[in-house]
């Protein structure tokens, strides 16, 4: 009953969008949607529909769906597209495709309940090389590569978003408001859809064009043509309970036939390499504003120096000390070196170890008796970051066994710092273990019901000491520039592995 009453909430929210029969159409409007396909068919395109939907990677791992989880980011839901395709198209997953560089998809519906941040933007996943690629980067797990020595599966961004801070809506804010996504490599067929939805009544204010560039992309449909998809961010719902809700209900309706977002593959009638006008690779939006956190570094040592003193007096020995460091910086960097980038974004930063996105020089893992220490600063709580989290990961599977959010780290390093340091709300300190019995700041890592890894319970004491385990912090968004943090204005946590002795 619940979660039919959710959905009418975001059924209603939806229909208040639509237009009276003099307004603009805004949205989600079936009039205005055949009249902007209308418009295409006259203009000379085969228009087709897909379907929004929930990508939780997650259950695409679990379910034998994919051979990787691509260290999802948990508790931070994506969206996606199934997108119809084309014949010779030689993608399997429902979700990635093929494109003509004459083609678009088009995204046409309203933007999520309030939250701290969400965006769109379109990936490369398997991408085929000139030359062949170094047999040694030909690593498990490929995906749709055929065994191609020309092809890696990079899943790398492909640019900037189009995010929470940067969207064309109508509206006072971001939230629940209509939207247009035009995803294509071409000037002219973006010129002719933008032409079609301004025929069918769509304000131009509401359309956001997001270039695929052509130039790193080897686009065209059948073997040898790189594959594409299209992925939406979502995190941390607003407004408390309600919000949550109401954003988990707004996801869920994504897979279905009254979904708040509308999806079209646009296809030109009649393919001619010598109409085609791509644009060029777009220009980034810029890290970094001069700020950094680099006065908060000696605290650092205070934590660590209480943080030893207090579990070593309760019988713990330091097995290991672990420094973090920068991963998949920038798409672009892992397209040119050949690596995969594991679904990046611009929006954020990637901060970790154990990752192979990260310097892979530490194999750490943990029996039921050892425990580690993640401590740092809290780059929301220094205007740094919209949000920031901290995830544990299974290493073989890329599967994200544990997450905090920037929320939970309030007070944890209190206990860590003198009274009244001023700098303890700037900071954050918390274990991470497999067994946690309620202790604050404890993140406890489990494999739930995910039954290809399945590490809870006793009988898999075992499974879990001899799991490889790498841990990563996201900070995303940093207010003053729209766009994720530079590296060099954070200072990196650090890592204590205690032990029984």
């Amino acid at each position: 009953m619940k979660a039919k009453l959710l959905l009418l909430a975001i059924s209603y929210a939806v229909l208040s969008l639509l237009p009276c029969a003099s307004a603009q159409p805004t949205g989600h409007d079936s009039r205005a949607l055949a009249s902007f396909r209308n418009a295409l068919d006259q203009d000379g395109f085969d228009v087709r529909t897909g379907q929004s939907m929930s990508l939780d990677m997650w259950q695409q791992y679990c379910n034998g769906v994919t051979s990787s989880a691509k260290y999802n980011n948990k508790g931070a839901p994506y969206l996606t597209a199934a997108v119809p395709h084309l014949p010779g198209d030689t993608t399997v997953i429902p979700y990635a495709f093929q494109l003509r560089p004459d083609e678009a998809m088009v995204l046409i519906g309203v933007t999520p309940p309030p939250e701290t941040y969400f965006s769109y933007q379109p990936f490369l996943t398997n991408k085929f090389y000139a030359q062949p690629v170094p047999a040694e980067l030909l690593t498990a797990p490929i995906q749709g590569c055929g065994g191609d020595p020309h092809c890696l599966d990079v899943g790398s961004s492909l640019g900037d978003t189009v995010n929470v801070a940067t969207i064309k809506t109508l509206g006072p804010g971001p939230y629940n408001a209509p939207m247009v996504l035009i995803f294509t490599p071409d000037k002219g067929t973006d010129a002719r859809v933008r032409s079609a939805l301004l025929k069918a009544g769509y304000p131009a204010s509401i359309l956001n064009t997001i270039v695929i560039p052509v130039s790193l992309a080897n686009l065209g449909i059948g073997p040898g043509h790189d594959v594409l998809m299209l992925l939406g961010r979502n995190a941390m719902w607003l407004n408390g309970a309600a919000g949550e809700a109401a954003g988990l209900a707004y996801l869920a309706s994504l897979n279905t036939a009254n979904s708040p977002i509308s999806v079209f593959r646009v296809t030109p009638k009649t393919f001619s390499a010598a109409g085609l006008d791509p644009f060029p690779a777009p220009e980034l939006r810029v890290r970094g504003t001069g700020k950094t956190e680099m006065s908060l570094m000696g605290k650092l040592d205070e934590i660590r120096e209480s943080v030893i003193g207090k579990y070593t007096e309760m019988g713990y020995v330091v097995a290991a000390e672990y420094t973090s460091a920068p991963g998949s910086y920038d798409g672009y960097d892992f397209i040119q070196q050949m690596k995969r980038a594991f679904l990046d974004c611009r929006d954020t930063i990637y901060v970790g170890a154990g990752a192979e996105s990260f310097p892979d020089r530490y194999d750490i893992r943990l029996t039921d008796d050892e425990f580690m220490v993640v401590y740092g600063v809290n780059h929301t709580a220094t205007g740094k970051a919209s949000y920031m989290n901290l995830n544990a990961y299974a290493k073989p599977s890329q599967l994200a066994i544990g997450s905090v959010f920037d929320a939970d780290f309030v007070h944890s390093a209190d206990a860590y710092l003198d009274a009244g340091d001023p700098a303890a709300s700037s900071m954050f300190a918390y274990k991470v273990s497999w067994q946690c019995g309620g202790e604050d700041f404890c993140l406890q890592m489990s494999s739930g019901d995910c039954s290809r890894l399945q590490l809870d319970g006793p009988e898999h004491a075992a499974d879990r000491a001899n799991t490889p385990l790498a841990f990563g912090t996201r900070s995303y968004l940093e207010p003053g520039t729209s766009i994720g943090p530079a590296f060099t204005e954070v200072v990196y946590h650090r890592m204590i592995k205690f032990s029984r002795p």
